[in-house]
C-alpha cells in the first residue's frame, strides 16, 4: 500500500464511499502520509467546546500545509466530508476504550440520542475539507485480525490494540500522534495514538504531538505505475 505522492512516501488506508460535501458519493482512495509533518498542539485556544473546523490543526492542514503541496498534488485532492463523531468516554475511568469496530460506528454517528453521546454540545458532526487526520478506527483496522480488541485497556496491554503492534502498519512512527475523534464527554480532549501503540486521549493544548495528513484522492486519479511495495511505490496521475 505504498504510494508516491507530493514526491513523498504515503500509504493507502483503503477505498471508501466518500461524500464530496454536495451529496455526491464515489468510491475514493484514502491515503496517509507515512511520516509526521511535525509536532503541533491540536488547538492552542483550548476552547470549551472543541470543534474541529475551528482548531489550529485544521487551519494549518487546510491552509499552510495544503498550499505547500505541489500543484499536481493539489489537483488530485478532492473535498470530502469528514465525520466528527467520537466517544463519550464513560468507561475511561476504568481505563477502557471501545474496539475499532465500535469506533468506526461512533465516528460516523450524526445525531446524539442523549447529551454529549457522540459529539460535544453543539459541535458540528462533520466538516468539508481536503485534509484531515486519521480516525481511531483507521488505526485499529490497520492491525491484522485485531479489530475486536479494545483500542486501550489500562489493565492489560495484551488485551488491547498494543498486542498487535507488530502487525499494525500504521504503528511505524512510534511517537504520540493526534487523531480526529474527540472524547465528547470531556470538552477539551481528543484521541491520539501514544508512542507505545495504545489509543487514549489528551487535552488539545497541553502537548506537542505528531500530525500525519490524511486525504481522499479524487475519483479520476489513477495508479500509473509501481506495484505498491516500499521499493516500488504506486505512482499516480490524472
Amino acid at each position: 500500500n505504498y504510494v508516491t505522492f507530493n514526491n513523498e512516501v504515503w500509504r493507502i488506508i483503503g477505498v471508501f464511499p466518500t461524500d464530496d460535501g454536495t451529496g455526491n458519493i464515489e468510491n475514493r482512495i484514502k491515503i496517509i502520509r507515512n511520516e509526521s509533518i511535525g509536532q503541533y498542539v491540536a488547538d492552542s485556544n483550548n476552547s470549551a467546546e472543541i470543534a474541529w473546523p475551528e482548531t489550529n490543526m485544521n487551519n494549518n492542514l487546510n491552509g499552510t500545509y495544503l498550499s505547500s503541496l505541489t500543484s499536481e498534488t493539489q489537483n488530485m485532492i478532492g473535498n470530502a466530508k469528514y465525520y466528527l463523531g467520537g466517544y463519550d468516554g464513560s468507561e475511561y475511568q476504568q481505563g477502557l476504550i471501545q474496539t475499532p469496530v465500535d469506533m468506526y460506528s461512533y465516528e460516523r454517528k450524526i445525531k446524539n440520542t442523549k447529551s454529549n453521546e457522540f459529539y460535544y454540545g453543539s459541535n458540528p458532526n462533520s466538516f468539508i475539507g481536503k485534509i484531515g487526520a486519521m480516525y481511531a478506527s483507521d488505526y485499529g483496522y490497520a492491525s491484522s485480525n485485531c479489530e475486536n480488541k479494545r483500542i486501550y485497556n489500562a489493565n492489560s496491554s495484551s488485551n488491547d490494540i498494543r498486542a498487535c503492534n507488530t502487525t499494525n502498519w500504521l504503528y511505524n512512527i512510534k511517537v504520540n500522534e493526534w487523531l480526529l475523534p474527540q472524547i465528547v464527554g470531556i470538552s477539551s480532549r481528543v484521541f491520539l495514538v501514544y508512542s507505545d501503540g495504545g489509543v487514549f486521549f489528551n487535552d488539545v493544548s497541553d502537548d506537542l504531538f505528531g500530525v500525519r495528513p490524511v486525504l481522499y484522492l479524487i475519483s479520476s486519479a489513477k495508479i500509473t505505475g509501481g506495484n505498491g511495495t516500499s521499493s516500488s511505490p504506486y505512482t499516480l496521475g490524472l
